[in-house]
């Protein structure tokens, strides 16, 4: 628990509290396929996602806080929707899908663009009556390499409290399913 409460605060302060936020019922994390391919995974608890996004800041530093005007309509940094996958139903509380060409029933909701490999990505899983969503995870294109290297693991954010930072952390695919389903529940 102290984990998750620790991953929502960096949450909040990395992406500005709006003051409307949804329970979370899991975890999304990035992985690579038998063939090295990236690919969203997820696991949650209870209900399954209706689908995942994939989205990026429009600048890729918060502006200053100097320059930017809160009675100005809209966030500082405002996020920009790239992909939208929906989801097929499952029978688990797990599931992942290639990010660039998804299949076992996921869909792209509109084209798949070519992803920038310096553009650093946010991906999480939605539900339609926005019930709940899923922690995100923070990843880049490049991520797949290290991925590789360890086989088997699935990249997640986790928050250093001493560097006070978000940070890459790869664990086995089996400690993600299992966080999924117990840590990153909102009883």
């Amino acid at each position: 628990m102290r984990r998750l409460t620790s991953l929502l605060a960096a949450g909040l302060i990395a992406f500005g509290a709006t003051g409307c936020t949804v329970p979370m019922n899991g975890i999304t994390g990035v992985g690579v396929d038998q063939d090295g391919n990236l690919v969203i995974v997820l696991a949650w608890c209870g209900r399954q996602p209706d689908g995942v996004t994939v989205y990026h800041d429009k600048y890729s530093e918060d502006p200053t806080p100097e320059t930017y005007d809160p009675d100005a309509s809209g966030p500082a940094n405002p996020p920009i929707d790239d992909a939208s996958y929906l989801a097929p139903r499952v029978a688990d509380e797990t599931a992942s899908f290639r990010l660039d060409a998804p299949g076992n029933g996921w869909r792209a909701d509109q084209q798949i663009p070519s992803f920038d490999p310096a553009t650093t990505y946010r991906a999480y899983g939605w539900t339609q009556d926005n019930s709940f969503s899923t922690a995100h995870v923070e990843f880049q294109i490049g991520d797949a390499d290290k991925l590789r290297r360890k086989p088997g693991t699935v990249l997640v954010n986790d928050y250093d409290e001493a560097g006070d930072k978000v940070v890459d952390v790869l664990i086995p695919q089996a400690e993600f399913d299992r966080q999924g389903r117990t840590e990153y529940c909102d009883d």
